[in-house]
């Protein structure tokens, strides 16, 4: 089974168990959509009928990762003027989830509207509205996915290009950390949310998701949950011997490292790496009560914290 699949599952679930999987969906999408060329505000068109848009998002559609239709939200800040130019922070989500990673990119997105950031969301390849299929899906077509929502965001008319912020959630977090190390000149300020670079030990062990494979003999397609989801072989050369955190320390730029220390998906210590690799210019925060998926209070504490250390990064002078 490897059809295009939209799911609003935790991704606490996706690593560690089986939970209340919403059904696959291969849906039409509206087609009014926003192109790069088409920057300004008035030419951006909103589509009403897209499950995934909530009430003010922008629709926009740009290719990605070998030439598949990325599908995603932008949110223009409250104090939005055309012709003035602004931070931008695209947001990237976790493993089987979508743009709104259950609202905690929505409960963000809202936040960082009221402090002048236009904000992107976007389904990386195989997820939510954007095509492809997890088949293809794998943490090198997340980074290059999320590499072209980059090149999307600089060619609009509202983006002050240097001042390019990423936020990454889960695997989302460590493709966020691959492209912020690649493209390390372009990008403003990154912050990650359990960052599960623990998916590089997982491949070299034999493991996704909590199904294992003979690493001598992997199979092309690889079924989770009892079939509900079909990865591909590529998600294991992909990850294994990736050097994520050499390639990350790349960026030298402020960095924000956020962590539940109640999450039992991805352990404390693989964010405690990162801090130590990003080196003086990172910070470390550790949500008391925080699971993987982030709710509550300790939501309200990592979009806070969020919140205000892109500010005061965007508010500085370059």
């Amino acid at each position: 089974m490897s059809k295009k699949v939209l799911v609003s599952m935790a991704a606490v679930l996706a690593f560690a168990g089986f939970g209340n999987l919403a059904s696959q969906t291969t849906g039409s999408f509206p087609t009014t959509v926003a192109y790069a060329q088409e920057s300004s505000y008035d030419a951006i068109a909103e589509k009403k009928g897209s499950s995934l848009l909530v009430e003010g998002d922008i629709a926009f559609e740009y290719p990605g990762s070998n030439g598949v239709t990325l599908r995603g939200s932008v949110r223009l800040p409250n104090s939005y003027q055309e012709g003035n130019k602004y931070p931008v922070v695209i947001l990237s989500h976790g493993v089987l989830g979508d743009r709104n990673q259950q609202g905690m990119f929505t409960a963000l997105t809202d936040a960082l509207q009221k402090k002048g950031f236009v904000t992107v969301r976007f389904d990386f390849n195989g997820y939510g509205e954007s095509g492809g299929t997890l088949i293809n899906n794998t943490i090198k077509t997340e980074k290059e996915d999320l590499s072209a929502v980059i090149d999307f965001v600089k060619a609009q008319k509202y983006t002050d290009v240097d001042k390019i912020n990423l936020v990454g959630y889960s695997m989302g977090g460590a493709a966020t950390s691959l492209a912020a190390g690649e493209r390390a000149g372009e990008i403003h300020s990154v912050a990650l949310w359990s960052a599960a670079a623990v998916l590089v030990d997982h491949a070299e062990s034999g493991n996704l998701l909590g199904t294992t494979v003979d690493l001598n003999n992997i199979p092309n397609e690889i079924p989770i949950f009892g079939g509900a989801f079909t990865f591909g072989k590529q998600w294991f050369e992909d990850a294994i011997g990736l050097d994520i955190y050499g390639i990350s320390a790349q960026y030298e730029g402020p960095v924000l490292v956020v962590h539940g220390d109640q999450d039992v998906v991805v352990p404390m210590s693989y964010s405690e790496r990162y801090d130590e690799v990003y080196g003086k210019d990172s910070k470390l925060v550790v949500i008391k009560g925080g699971e993987h998926v982030y709710s509550g209070e300790p939501l309200e504490h990592a979009v806070k914290r969020t919140v205000n250390f892109l500010y005061k990064e965007n508010k500085r002078n370059n």
